[in-house]
């Protein structure tokens, strides 16, 4: 749900379990995962291919949530403070903090990469900035508490999840206001748009559902019941499956996009949180609060095939997966 892909979400248990993200694809033939360490203001770079971490960039405060840019040489790094860090993916290090509102938790990117959307979690808003010059472009009001934010590419509109409002705020990015406010279930959590931009998938946490919304209509077209308490969500790169971590019963929920319906529940570790697919959708990568090792799943096996370990307080929350 953004040019390369993405994911995210955010605060909760209503506290706990809502602290968060989700994420990525990106294209390329080799790809490396970017894990937030909470806990331990860090990230941990994978190597998809070996399942091991490479690397550690330090020094990025209390992240949550991840997006790759679309030509996939910066992540972004949404976090607890007033900025958003700027990291390189080649030099795997800070190139920039990005000054945004309060608690900057959730980031996403434009299709044509010329934008970053923040929500802003404490000061109800989203903060636009332009990914040349890093200066604010606008800061919209939304909902109350915003945790997800997704560009819709279809047109030209940027999505905002409001936990506490139970609404998807409608953002056009030409006059840089609300549009429309789509309602949705109880305390909505996460985000994930369709790659051809028509439909959007949001969970709920209070009812343990996701909902489907018409992006053409801005109307909820499904509701889809799933595990208790879902958090990040993610689609593969064909936009054939989509990804629920059921932060409550310990499980990652597979629905079939072109049905609406699960199709499979995959048992996973305690409190599974952000979501990732690697960009030939084969794998995916689970994180879970506050824990200390990363499930790996076989999408096709649809089931847990290794365990990443990251260390001891390390914190999880986000993942995201870039190009090499």
């Amino acid at each position: 749900m953004i040019a390369t892909c993405a994911m995210a979400a955010r605060w909760g248990l209503a506290v706990a379990l809502i602290w968060g993200t989700a994420v990525g694809c990106a294209t390329g033939r080799t790809s490396m995962a970017y894990v937030a360490g909470l806990d331990s203001d860090s990230l941990a770079v994978v190597d998809t291919a070996t399942d091991r971490v490479v690397a550690r960039i330090a020094d990025v405060p209390q992240p949550w949530d991840i997006v790759v840019s679309s030509d996939g040489r910066t992540i972004y790094v949404g976090g607890k403070g007033r900025t958003v860090s700027a990291v390189g993916t080649d030099s795997r290090i800070i190139i920039d903090r990005i000054a945004a509102g309060k608690v900057p938790q959730a980031v996403d990117v434009s299709a044509d990469g010329r934008a970053l959307f923040v929500a802003n979690a404490m000061d109800h808003s989203l903060s636009v900035i332009s990914t040349s010059s890093r200066l604010l472009l606008a800061r919209p009001k939304v909902g109350a508490l915003p945790v997800a934010v997704a560009a819709i590419k279809n047109r030209p509109a940027v999505y905002v999840v409001n936990y506490f409002s139970g609404t998807v705020s409608v953002v056009s990015t030409v006059a840089y206001r609300v549009v429309e406010t789509i309602p949705v279930g109880m305390f909505p959590a996460d985000i994930a748009v369709s790659p051809d931009g028509r439909e959007a998938y949001v969970t709920n946490q209070g009812p343990g559902t996701v909902s489907v919304i018409d992006t053409t209509r801005d109307a909820v077209v499904a509701m889809i019941d799933v595990g208790t308490n879902p958090g990040g969500i993610a689609l593969s790169p064909d936009g054939e499956w989509a990804y629920v971590a059921n932060a409550g019963s310990d499980s990652v929920s597979v629905i079939a996009t072109a049905t609406d319906r699960v199709v499979a529940t995959i048992p996973v570790g305690r409190m599974p949180w952000g979501v990732a697919v690697t960009p030939n959708g084969r794998k995916l990568y689970v994180t879970h609060q506050g824990g200390e090792a990363m499930a790996v799943i076989d999408a096709a096996a649809r089931s847990v095939i290794n365990w990443i370990a990251l260390g001891p307080g390390f914190g999880m929350s986000g993942v995201a997966v870039a190009p090499r």
